[in-house]
This record gives C-alpha cells, structure tokens and sequence, in this order.
C-alpha cells in the first residue's frame, strides 16, 4: 500500500470517528404510567396503610350513678361496683380505596403530587362473651346481682368510649401510618422515575 493510499485511510478513519464522536444522539423520552395504573399500584399497598390494635377499657357499673367509668381511686364504701374489661380491637387507617384519579397530578417532568384520604377507624369490634372470671364485683349489703344485659351495656359503653374519646391514640396511630404510608410509596414511584410529594385531605 502506498504511501497516499495510507494518508486516506487514515483521513477515512478520522472522518468516522468524527461522525461517530459528533452524531446527534436521540433523547429517550420518559413513559410515564398513566393515572389508572399508578393508583392501583398504590392501592395494592393497603396492609401497610393500616394497622389493627386491641385496647383494653374498664367498663364500670355503679349502683348510684348507674353506667359509667370511674378512676378506681374515685370508688367509695357502700355501693355496689361491677368491672368489666372490654378489649375493643380497632383496625385504623388511609383506605386507599377512596384514591382517586383526581387524588394526583403531575408536575414538572418527573414530580407527582398525592393527595392521600384523611386516616380514619376502617373496621372496629369488642366480644360480646363474657368471662366470668375476669368480672369484679364489689358491693356491701344485700343487693341483687349485675345480670348480663347490664354487662352488656357496660361493654357497649365502654366501646363507645374508646372509639368517641380515645384521640390520643388515634393521632399517634395516625402520626405513624401516614409516615409509613408515605416512604413506601416513595420508594415505589422512585423506581419508576417519580418523585412524589403529598398534602393530606
């Protein structure tokens, strides 16, 4: 091979390399899934959005103020107490049933906004049955026996009592589903390329 022949060889390698070097590359446009499809992804996570706890609640029957609950330190001698425990079982949470399409909007090329359903008791239950042993009766004099229609309006008032006023317990509940509700679906969307933030209803 001579020496010209070389010299363009050597000027067609340069002028591919160049062409390789400098060729417009085609930017790979983002699919982002459409709104169905990223609502039932999340909703696919509804046991980590919710969480079931027993509470145990004292229901009291006295003899002068009929139902009620009482501070043991508040009991006085002659009247009949009847205690019962009552172990009401809550189950507590986002219901991402109630996410909608409206629930989330995009914005900019990779954020998404979530607007999550406000936590709230999903299912709640207390056991009728009563276990005799478990019942403390104090009373003085001769006075008839609490029957299990009155227990079983202790029970009821004292279920009542934790769903209405236990609030502490359900803004600490409430306080912890939605953290956690929140990072799994952050590292859900992170994976598919969004970048989420949420606002609570």
């Amino acid at each position: 091979m001579s020496r010209k022949q070389q010299y363009l060889l050597l000027a067609a390698a340069i002028a591919l390399l160049c062409a390789i070097l400098f060729w417009p590359v085609k930017k790979v446009e983002k699919v982002i899934p459409p709104k169905n499809e990223i609502i039932g992804m999340l909703q696919a996570q509804s046991q980590i959005a919710s969480t079931e706890v027993t509470i145990r609640k004292m229901g009291v029957y006295d003899s002068e103020m009929h139902l009620a609950t009482l501070n043991p330190s508040q009991w006085k001698l002659g009247k009949r107490l009847c205690v019962v425990p009552v172990d009401v079982t809550i189950r507590y949470g986002i219901d991402l049933k109630e996410l909608k399409e409206s629930d989330i909007q995009f914005f900019g090329e990779d954020s998404i906004l979530i607007q999550l359903p406000k936590p709230k008791i999903i299912d709640k239950s207390y056991n009728p049955v009563t276990n005799q042993d478990e019942i403390v009766a104090l009373s003085t004099g001769l006075r008839d026996k609490v029957g299990e229609t009155t227990i079983q309006q202790i029970k009821s008032m004292a279920f009542e009592e934790v769903i209405n006023k236990d609030q502490d317990i359900q803004q600490q509940l409430t306080n912890e589903l939605t953290h956690n509700t929140e990072a799994v679906f952050t590292s859900l969307l992170n994976a598919i390329g969004l970048h989420p933030v949420f606002k609570q209803q």
